[in-house]
């Protein structure tokens, strides 16, 4: 799995860098304290386009992604729900948050600014849907928040991805940064890395296309936050129906599906039974939106089924 993981943690960290391949000392940098008064004033978290009527569903994209990875979803679902659709700051042209604001991180603030935006829209217990980044999201919400939303769903989204990319204590002090040098020498190639995350050669331009949109220094940072974060403790706290679509490919070739799926189910563990289940698309790269979207939809509408049941 040794080179599966440096794969993957050089395709995840030039997804990040974006357009500038900016250094990673600089996107490093320790953000200055903000209060909570300060974050909640200066931070414009997110973009958020609002589409149907009924019962609320927010839609969280991953990093360096926009809204519109989820517009198959959107047609599938808009007809009988309220879906809120973010693109988060930083990403796919959306304006970055200033870094002195960001407090205890990127993932604290926005989980914070999610709920704000629960509460000041009166959103009577949303479903939280996210991908990657957005899926770590509502990992995290329906861990630490289940009074506030009624379910979720995790698109291809690990609730500890340094373990899983096997980080010893002197990369997780630094981020990814034994991988710099790597991209320095060679530079990166966007197409490649599209490649190893869909098949569908339209969304291969869509996601290079929304990583040069990105800031790298937010892409940077937040991606160090996520190799850092660890909510598999938390996961024993779940009281919410919370539902995890795995992407059976996205370890390919260096990881067999079987792998990849006995790595979800071991993330996951702590995650009882009752209120935990997995589904896995077993073509699909990590979008799985471009790879298997009528596979993600009906698991998406089945699960959304239940819980107005």
């Amino acid at each position: 799995m040794k080179a599966f993981n440096t794969t993957i943690c050089n395709l995840v960290l030039a997804l990040g860098l974006g357009s500038n391949l900016l250094s990673l000392p600089a996107a490093a940098q320790q953000s200055v304290p903000a209060t909570a008064a300060q974050q909640q004033q200066a931070c414009a978290c997110f973009e958020v386009k609002v589409v149907g009527e009924g019962p609320a569903v927010i839609l969280i994209p991953g990093l360096a992604s926009s809204g519109e990875v989820w517009q198959s979803t959107v047609e599938a679902l808009k007809a009988d729900y309220q879906l809120h659709i973010f693109t988060l700051a930083g990403f796919a042209g959306v304006k970055p948050i200033p870094m002195q604001s960001w407090g205890e991180g990127y993932l604290a603030l926005q989980h914070q600014a999610i709920l704000r935006y629960i509460s000041e829209q009166q959103l009577d217990k949303p479903v939280i849907i996210g991908h990657s980044l957005g899926g770590y999201l509502a990992l995290a919400l329906a861990a630490n928040a289940p009074e506030h939303i009624s379910a979720a769903i995790n698109v291809d989204g690990l609730p500890a991805l340094g373990a899983m990319l096997g980080q010893s204590s002197s990369q997780s002090t630094a981020g990814a940064g034994d991988s710099k040098p790597q991209l320095q020498r060679g530079g990166f190639d966007p197409v490649a890395m599209a490649k190893s995350m869909a098949n569908n050669e339209q969304w291969q331009q869509r996601i290079v296309a929304d990583m040069y949109r990105s800031d790298g220094q937010t892409s940077g940072r937040v991606f160090g936050e996520l190799m850092r974060a660890d909510l598999r403790p938390q996961l024993a706290s779940l009281r919410v129906p919370v539902l995890t679509l795995g992407a059976l490919q996205h370890g390919a070739p260096y990881s067999t599906p079987e792998q990849v799926q006995k790595n979800y189910e071991s993330q996951l563990a702590n995650a009882p039974a009752a209120f935990h289940s997995f589904a896995f698309a077993h073509d699909s790269k990590h979008f799985i939106m471009a790879d298997a979207p009528e596979w993600l939809n009906q698991h998406i509408q089945q699960f959304l089924s239940k819980q107005q049941g």
